[in-house]
């Protein structure tokens, strides 16, 4: 399978995401290398960029501890969560009106699935675009 095709199925999984979880505003996986594997259609690149220079020093100051396993800021009009999922962040950015509850079962478990069975497929190395 070829990164294009690898990235387009997350993709897809990422805007069905937003269907399922209608208080999501962006999803972002990228990888811990710093590539991005997939965004949503509602994603821009700005913002995908902002997002990952945003966490970049977190992330590496979080390896002297043993790494991220889940990230949330919640402010007044909404919050963002980046887990870590493998070799992968998983980033969403929410109103502050989303079932955050709701939101983290659906993202965690379908993510983590189509990432497994994509590893299974196809272990090769993703980037995104």
């Amino acid at each position: 399978m070829d990164n294009e095709l690898y990235s387009s199925v997350l993709k897809d999984t990422l805007n069905e995401i937003r269907n399922l979880c209608p208080g999501i505003k962006n999803t972002l996986i990228y990888r811990k290398d710093h590539e991005v594997t997939a965004a949503d259609d509602l994603t821009p690149q700005k913002t995908i960029t902002r997002t990952i220079d945003s966490f970049d020093s977190v992330m590496e100051k979080a390896e002297t501890i043993g790494g991220i396993e889940l990230v949330t800021i919640e402010g007044s009009k909404g919050g963002v969560n980046v887990s870590n999922i493998g070799n992968h962040y998983l980033v969403t950015v929410t109103s502050e009106n989303a079932d955050k509850n709701y939101l983290n079962t659906t993202t965690r478990v379908l993510v983590t699935t189509v990432l497994k069975l994509l590893d299974k497929i196809s272990p090769a190395p993703l980037k995104w675009g």
